[in-house]
């Protein structure tokens, strides 16, 4: 790895936590960055203290593979995504089961507005005759929740219905949902590498993006104040947007896979992870697969580090609300929590050295 930023001294240890039996799908922080929550192949979202790592409990009742998960902005609820074609509402303390949301395919996504509100799913057609669907849904009602469950229900929770449902393209599927400013759009990372603006009012398209990514998005995060958003994408480049115009403002390049980067809160950084397809990983090692986490410079697009450690693709990543740690999630079946020590904490904003001796 070459570059013409400085080097940061800096070194950290990881915590290792290991609750999954299958391959993890997406790592979350909550909006206070007390709590980290995983889910994987195995049917057993899971949460986690993010300080110690120490494992809190689970969320049952699936029956599927959970693409994703997603707590509200105090925590008091989650939502999660199922191969099953349920999205499902608990209570994140108690873990009670409250709704459920029946889809026609795979649910792949699920996301908070910025309140407890409104919620929207993406899921898979069932069949070739089918369309994929975004689904936006209000918080149930106390009448909803109340409704006793019918004799011999085997899931027990009350069925909740979207009040507006988006049709995509034939033949494509969204894979990542994200919210602009004050919920007023959506924003949809597609299988086909399209990226789509859907007012919310109206379910009706504001733009659309062909150009951005040639193959599958797997992952769409914004900054803190959603004035950027990153992309993560099968053709081995993330990107990074502007929401009001679609127009890509940065491009970070790879020679393998990303499936997953998000933006710092607290320095002009990105992490990236992602690696060799799955499919191919047992003929590889891992230091050829590339299983680390990148960091690049936002503005100078530059890679000034990596972080080793797993032994198969990063499926996933997170980075902390106030930008203390970082979480990745893999094929191994491991997520590795970081804590950033003193040295990266405290590190100035890196400049090129070409760019310090620039005179103008």
């Amino acid at each position: 790895m070459s570059t013409s930023l400085p080097r940061v001294n800096t070194q950290f240890q990881p915590i290792l936590l290991k609750g999954h039996e299958r391959s993890i799908t997406t790592v979350k922080f909550n909006a206070d960055g007390d709590l980290l929550f995983t889910c994987a192949k195995d049917y057993k979202p899971t949460v986690w203290f993010s300080d110690t790592g120490e494992r809190l409990g689970t969320y049952g009742f699936h029956k599927g593979a959970v693409w994703d998960i997603d707590p509200n902005w105090d925590s008091q609820y989650l939502l999660t995504a199922c191969a099953d074609a349920q999205a499902r509402l608990f209570e994140t303390t108690t873990g009670n089961y409250i709704a459920r949301m029946p889809h026609r395919g795979t649910v792949r996504s699920v996301a908070w507005g910025e309140g407890s509100n409104i919620f929207a799913t993406a899921s898979d057609p069932f069949h070739t005759r089918d369309f994929g669907a975004i689904s936006i849904f209000e918080f149930p009602t106390k009448e909803e929740l109340s409704v006793p469950p019918a004799p011999g229900a085997i899931d027990s929770a009350p069925v909740h219905t979207p009040i507006r449902e988006i049709n995509v393209d034939d033949n494509d599927k969204a894979t990542c949902l994200g919210w602009t400013i004050a919920d007023k759009h959506i924003i949809a990372g597609f299988d086909t590498g399209l990226i789509v603006k859907y007012d919310v009012e109206t379910g009706q398209e504001i733009a659309r993006k062909k150009d951005i990514h040639s193959d599958r998005v797997n992952r769409l995060n914004f900054n803190k104040d959603k004035t950027l958003f990153v992309t993560a994408s099968k053709d081995c480049n993330a990107k990074l947007v502007d929401p009001n115009n679609l127009e890509v403002v940065k491009t970070f390049r790879s020679t393998v896979p990303i499936n997953g980067a998000v933006i710092s809160p607290t320095h002009p950084h990105v992490l990236m992870g992602g690696g060799q397809d799955a499919q191919t990983v047992t003929t590889t090692s891992s230091s050829q697969g590339k299983f680390e986490t990148r960091f690049f410079h936002m503005v100078y697009a530059e890679e000034f580090g990596r972080v080793k450690g797993h032994f198969g693709p990063i499926n996933a990543i997170a980075i902390h609300p106030y930008g203390k740690s970082f979480a990745s999630g893999s094929e191994d079946g491991f997520i590795r929590l970081h804590h950033f020590d003193q040295g990266y904490l405290t590190t100035p904003d890196l400049i090129p050295e070409d760019l310090k001796n620039l005179k103008i």
